[in-house]
């Protein structure tokens, strides 16, 4: 039964939620045990999730400096300060367990290594899966789709991370289909 969205979770639930994630991830390249699904599924309290979720991240580069025959230097090239603003709409609430960052959505539970998100040159991130009757499915994992868009007659660009899961892991007993 899940727990209400104001529930904490104790040391002791992270230390286990932990433990079952690194042998969800880690301990076969193929399959992982359903058990360890269920019991992370059931301590990681269920947070209500918008239908729609964005984040974005804009990154901008202060002008930069050139100098020619610098004294005892020579040549030398400063590049402006890089100013990184991110955020997000519809986020549901992460719980940290060990090395993971962790959101019960209900049907699925995504899964992210602490010092990595969608926006990272490469991301670690994970989705496990249930099915319609809550017993674990698979375990994809994050693949994102890269668009930059050029602005005509200027020397602007944007760029539009797309996400998609890709498949990864079956659970045990289950056969895909």
């Amino acid at each position: 039964m899940p727990r209400s969205a104001s529930s904490t979770l104790s040391i002791d639930d992270r230390l286990v939620i932990a433990a079952a994630l690194d042998r969800i991830l880690y301990d076969d390249p193929d399959r992982f045990a359903a058990e360890d699904a269920r019991t992370v599924r059931r301590l990681v309290p269920y947070a209500r999730s918008s239908w729609l979720r964005l984040g974005f991240r804009a990154e901008t580069k202060g002008p930069s400096m050139r100098g020619e025959g610098a004294g005892g230097v020579g040549d030398v090239h400063m590049d402006g300060d890089k100013k990184v603003v991110e955020g997000g709409v519809g986020e549901s609430t992460v719980w940290r367990c060990g090395q993971y960052k962790i959101t019960n959505h209900g049907g699925d539970l995504e899964i992210w290594q602490v010092m990595s998100d969608e926006f990272a040159e490469h991301p670690k991130g994970a989705r496990l899966e249930f099915d319609p009757r809550g017993e674990p499915e698979r375990l994809t994992f994050f693949q994102p789709r890269d668009i930059e868009l050029r602005i005509p007659f200027t020397s602007f660009a944007i760029g539009v991370r797309l996400g998609g899961w890709q498949d990864w892991k079956q659970a045990d007993g289950h056969t895909p289909g």
